[in-house]
């Protein structure tokens, strides 16, 4: 890996972390990966120098969308790794911009879409060993959201399901209060 393969990584992940905003770590690296033609020790160098230069920040966490298990990194670009950006920018070639362009849309539409199914399970912290499950979902102009109470095992098979079908869910649930009366 030259320097100059390490600079030109660096760059196309600020970019795509500054024009899609919310991207993750999983989404950032599989997107570098399969299309920016960067391999998995190159982006990870890349990625860790940005971190440790302080040019992206990470939140780290339960983001509720199922992307990967337990906590998953949300990036952000950093002042000074926008000002960098802002630098290099006007000197990248129309090619390369018009990729990464095309590249941080597809990303920005890949960030909404995950987030618009969020799935979350705790414990309750009562004796019985009950979680609290809370559901959300935005597919199809839904906005919905709930909390209830349920077994361990109930919590687990309700959030992975969830995460597949809230949109139909919702709707059933919706369709059953509408006709509930005509019953």
């Amino acid at each position: 890996m030259s320097n100059s393969e390490i600079s030109d990584g660096k760059i196309h992940i600020l970019y795509l972390v500054k024009h899609a905003p919310g991207v993750s770590y999983q989404m950032l690296m599989d997107k570098c990966l399969e299309s920016l033609y960067l391999d998995f020790f190159t982006f990870s160098k890349c990625y860790t120098e940005l971190i440790a230069g302080n040019l992206l920040d990470k939140e780290v966490g339960d983001t509720g969308t199922g992307e990967v298990v337990g906590s998953n990194e949300t990036l952000k670009i950093t002042r000074g790794g926008e000002a960098i950006l802002e630098d290099i920018e006007s000197t990248l070639n129309l090619q390369t911009l018009g990729y990464l362009k095309k590249a941080a849309s597809e990303l920005t539409e890949e960030v909404r879409i995950k987030n618009s199914v969020k799935a979350f399970s705790a414990p309750s912290g009562e004796s019985d060993g009950s979680h609290i499950v809370t559901l959300s979902t935005t597919e199809n102009g839904l906005d919905f959201s709930c909390s209830f109470k349920a077994s361990a095992e109930q919590s687990e098979k309700i959030v992975a399901s969830w995460r597949n079908n809230s949109a139909a869910g919702v709707q059933a649930f919706v369709d059953k209060l509408l006709n509930s009366g005509t019953e």
